[in-house]
């Protein structure tokens, strides 16, 4: 006799199965739904493995390599279509991707053993190349050293006050006038009394 969350014949695939079936195998979970996870190249160059790192430092992107060598990058964000009741508002009318997915392959029925490494920050991307693949490791810092250096980071409040105290030095103490710009001066005056007579 067939219990509610039984997995159903391996057989059928995940197209044919019903709205009821799948419902029953995702009952308690919307993983499938909170996360978009994107097959990228694989890196090899240290630009590439540059592009990762920086990857990694932005919020709600990590990388997963899978065996044999299949990388991802997965982020952690929310469909919005996903109801309070954990179900799929445009059910029906949702991407041919949704209806594709198999829910007896999700994580949570089979463990994800196909993967090798899981990178959530750039600390752990880093980590692991200098472990597991030290030469791509060392070639890319040595890359790095060599790569020019970025500018100085700005920083406005105190260029601003560096500024400000130039400027009060200016009106506080003039600048020495140059022999040349005297000439110049003395030679615009007799002018400018002639004009206010």
């Amino acid at each position: 006799m067939k219990k509610p969350g039984d997995t159903p014949p391996a057989e059928l695939s995940a197209l044919e199965l019903s709205p009821t079936t799948n419902a029953d195998l995702c009952a308690g979970c919307s993983r499938c739904c909170e996360t978009v996870s994107i097959e990228i190249d694989k890196p090899r160059t240290n630009h590439e493995y540059d592009q990762w790192i920086w990857v990694l430092h932005h919020e709600n992107l990590e990388i997963y390599l899978e065996k044999p060598e299949r990388w991802y990058l997965h982020i952690e964000s929310r469909c919005a279509h996903l109801n309070s009741q954990q179900r799929c508002d445009i059910y029906g009318r949702h991407p041919v991707l949704c209806r594709e997915y198999d829910p007896r392959d999700c994580e949570r029925r089979a463990p994800l053993s196909d993967i090798v490494a899981w990178f959530k920050t750039a600390e752990d991307l880093e980590q692991w190349m200098a472990k597991v693949r030290p030469a791509h490791y060392k070639r890319m810092m040595a890359w790095r050293k060599d790569t020019v250096q970025a500018p100085p980071r700005a920083d406005a409040r105190k260029d601003r006050a560096t500024a400000m105290a130039r400027a009060l030095i200016t009106i506080a103490e003039p600048a020495p006038r140059s022999p040349a710009r005297e000439a110049v001066l003395n030679a615009r005056a007799p002018k400018q009394a002639k004009r206010r007579v």
